[in-house]
């Protein structure tokens, strides 16, 4: 079952980024689309929150007016109005930017406890002009929303969907976790890891989005095509990614890709490149790339990694790979089976090969004072 501990961690993670076009036509930037998907976790925080809590949210209070005083109003809380917000406002932005994929469990649950209570859309607006019996209605219903909405929570359904969410996570990390351990053992000791964030499609002016251009199995063949020709044109030791879809920002892949260190050291400079292959040759000037890696960041767990540098690895565990085996915690695209995937773990025979280069299986060592001046270097 799901622990209060492990859904926390969860819920702590961030949503991925969403992106347009800039005026700038081999740039993409973060937009409105990012701001809503953001919006996507608060509001499962918000929801989270209130079904575990009992405390009161809307109460009845009277407030001396004149010419009728002692004038019977609803008192709403702080939660109760992030709550009534995240109704009228944050789920009819989720539809519209996000309409072929499931939203986080605590939003899903949000969505059916509306649906079971329509006008509850409109109750924040309808708190502030009620007036005499009509408050005392009022009152009633925006009560009975909450209780079922912390009914809901409480449900076998609801738990067992949070959980098949949390064990599908869980999956892909521990998947990817053992897969990156793998490449680093049997492929390269020095691995170049790239962030590169790709999309399939420049937007229409006229129509936002590019599903008029582009179709889900065009979107994941043109994937299969730059991955193919990443392999025989660069050393690339295995990869991994997620594959996602907005209103604005079109179906898109985050990707994180691996390369022979000792073939391959310039990050930011094979970032560019592979975004120039995917812009120019794969899509033939219609898609667009993010290239991480000419980003500077506090914690960097992309760039040159050598097999040991413990420290390094735990960042790209953390920062990097969790970033894209949890994206589908907050939205998970419908379109296709499987939105996380990644490349083949090495093979027996490339196992042997590696065990008669090296010998014993590298291990993981405590991370040496100088590496980072060495790696400088």
């Amino acid at each position: 079952m799901l622990s209060e501990e492990k859904l926390d961690s969860l819920m702590a993670t961030e949503a991925s980024p969403r992106y347009v076009i800039s005026n700038e036509p081999q740039k993409i930037i973060r937009g409105h689309e990012d701001r809503v998907a953001k919006s996507v976790r608060r509001t499962a925080q918000v929801t989270r929150k209130v079904v575990n809590s009992s405390e009161a949210l809307f109460t009845l209070a009277t407030m001396s007016a004149l010419p009728n005083p002692w004038t019977p109003v609803i008192h709403t809380s702080y939660e109760g109005e992030r709550l009534l917000d995240a109704v009228s406002k944050n789920l009819p932005e989720f539809e519209e930017y996000f309409p072929t994929n499931a939203c986080n469990p605590y939003i899903e649950l949000l969505k059916r406890a509306v649906k079971a209570h329509p006008d509850i859309i409109y109750a924040r607006q309808e708190i502030e002009q009620a007036q005499g019996i009509e408050v005392h209605a009022l009152f009633a219903r925006v009560n009975g929303f909450v209780q079922t909405l912390r009914n809901a929570a409480r449900s076998k359904p609801f738990i067992a969907e949070l959980d098949a969410r949390r064990r599908q996570c869980q999956k892909n990390d521990a998947s990817a976790k053992k897969y990156i351990n793998e490449i680093f053992q049997y492929r390269a000791s020095k691995n170049l890891a790239v962030r590169l964030d790709i999309v399939c499609g420049s937007e229409d002016p006229e129509r936002r989005g590019i599903t008029s251009s582009v179709n889900v199995g065009q979107a994941r063949k043109e994937l299969d095509r730059f991955i193919r020709h990443v392999r025989e044109k660069f050393p690339l030791t295995g990869y991994m990614g997620t594959f996602e879809y907005g209103a604005l920002t079109g179906y898109h892949f985050h990707l994180l890709l691996f390369f022979d260190g000792h073939k391959q050291w310039n990050g930011p400079v094979l970032g560019y490149l592979l975004g120039e292959v995917w812009k120019n040759e794969i899509t033939e000037g219609r898609g667009r790339y993010f290239n991480c890696n000419a980003v500077k960041y506090a914690e960097n767990g992309i760039g040159m990694i050598w097999h040991y540098d413990v420290a390094k690895r735990e960042v790209l565990q953390k920062k990097v790979v969790s970033y894209l085996t949890k994206s589908d915690f907050w939205l998970k695209f419908q379109g296709t089976r499987k939105t996380f995937f990644r490349g083949l773990m090495p093979s027996e025979q490339e196992k042997g090969v590696t065990m008669l280069a090296v010998g014993r299986p590298r291990k993981l060592p405590e991370l040496p004072q100088d590496v980072e001046a060495d790696m400088v270097a």
